[in-house]
């Protein structure tokens, strides 16, 4: 009777195999020659006893007992590796994320503060006349900064405006050596000074606009009190209350422009919340390191700084009992020329008096702030050449 392999065996449910046919089937590959291990998989199996007759020399008839077998075989380097092969991603279909509108967002309980780092300015007196001033800020750095100051309040609205310092370069009232081109410009630099808070009094009108002390700004009150110092202190008649009038924060108007002066540099500071402060800074290292030692040194807070005219951005996380605690240091650059028109420590003048081009490694940059009373995001947008691009939407100096 003829078998096939469905009578000895079932995918799903195993049948009891006749010894006598595994040793057939034994039999058969091996006499085949073929290696058990080359087989993979056994695909089909006939294996069957039929009589034959013949007759033989007298012509009488005689019965044959015969038997016949058929294996079909799947070898191994068919059947593929016997464990899962990677294989390209199966394709999926995703729709559009929903974006909150802005309407939302106002509900959400978010604050926005934008950062405006170091625009130092100042003049050299090239000439007579208000022509024959060269800047020392970037008047592009800042129409951009305040294009994007006045994009964010049309967005969402602008709860703060934080001036990091260095405000003015004050290049007449410092230690270092005194250039002939100097002469003549603390008025000026006084004038833009107050224009340029102006300028973001009128970009937001209902924002807390902060200018934090730094160390060129520090300089007035120290020129007074090295080379006058009867007149530190000194204010207008019967006004007990108000700033001294060789001071900053009078001289460029501050109170009439509802601006917060921050003094007391270096200790001067501003808490946007209860984790992110912001100062002008006092540390400089070298190779973009600046954040990673004021992380260092305060691991528990967050800080933007100005002081160093890099961008600079460092993360860490350390943890207490509670939880991790992940504070940021981060340094939105600069607003001021990048080009060697700041006095600096590498830049220098030719016989006419004229600033050395000296690339500095210096970047432009504002940075935004959202935040509310317990957190805070970051975004901070490099300008190059009068140029950046926040949220897909290019601003481009006007000048």
């Amino acid at each position: 009777m003829t078998k096939t392999l469905g009578d000895f065996a079932d995918e799903n449910r195993p049948r009891r195999v006749h010894p006598d046919v595994v040793g057939k089937v034994a039999e058969l590959i091996e006499r085949s020659g073929i290696n058990i291990e080359d087989i993979g998989r056994l695909d089909k199996v006939i294996i069957g006893d039929y009589q034959a007759i013949t007759k033989d020399a007298d012509g009488e008839a005689q019965t044959h007992n015969l038997s016949k077998s058929h294996i079909v075989l799947t070898p191994t380097w068919d059947l593929g590796p016997e464990w899962p092969v990677i294989q390209q991603a199966a394709p999926v279909t995703i729709k559009p994320p929903k974006v909150p509108t802005k309407k939302a967002k106002s509900k959400a309980g978010w604050k926005t503060a934008v950062i405006l780092p170091d625009p130092q300015i100042g003049f050299r007196r090239l000439s007579d006349g208000p022509d024959g001033l060269d800047p020392f800020h970037d008047e592009a750095a800042m129409d951009v900064a305040i294009q994007v100051l006045a994009a964010h309040e049309q967005d969402c609205g602008v709860d703060a405006v934080v001036n990091l310092g260095d405000f003015l370069d004050l290049q007449q009232q410092g230690k270092y050596l005194q250039e002939a081109s100097f002469a003549m410009t603390t008025q000026p630099a006084i004038d833009r000074g107050h224009r340029f808070l102006a300028e973001q009094r009128a970009a937001a009108p209902n924002a807390e606009i902060v200018l934090i002390e730094g160390n060129h700004d520090r300089r007035m009150q120290n020129f007074v009190t090295i080379n006058a110092q009867a007149a530190f202190g000194l204010k207008r008649a019967n006004v007990p209350d108000s700033w001294p009038v060789m001071s900053l924060p009078y001289l460029l108007r501050c109170d009439e422009l509802n601006v917060i002066y921050i003094d007391s540099w270096p200790a001067g500071e501003y808490w946007l919340n209860d984790k992110l402060r912001c100062i002008h800074g006092n540390k400089v290292r070298s190779g973009g390191s600046t954040a990673n030692a004021q992380v260092k040194d305060n691991p528990h807070i967050s800080t933007i700084f100005g002081h160093v005219h890099r961008i600079e951005a460092h993360y860490k996380t350390v943890h207490d009992r509670s939880g991790p605690i992940r504070s940021l240091a981060l340094s939105p650059g600069c607003l001021c020329r990048v080009d060697g028109a700041v006095p600096s420590v590498n830049g220098s003048t030719d016989v006419h008096g004229m600033p050395a081009t000296h690339w500095e490694d210096w970047q432009q940059g504002v940075s935004v702030v959202r935040y509310n009373d317990t957190e805070f995001f970051v975004e901070t947008h490099q300008i190059v050449d009068g140029r950046t691009i926040v949220g897909g939407q290019v601003f481009q100096a006007t000048l």
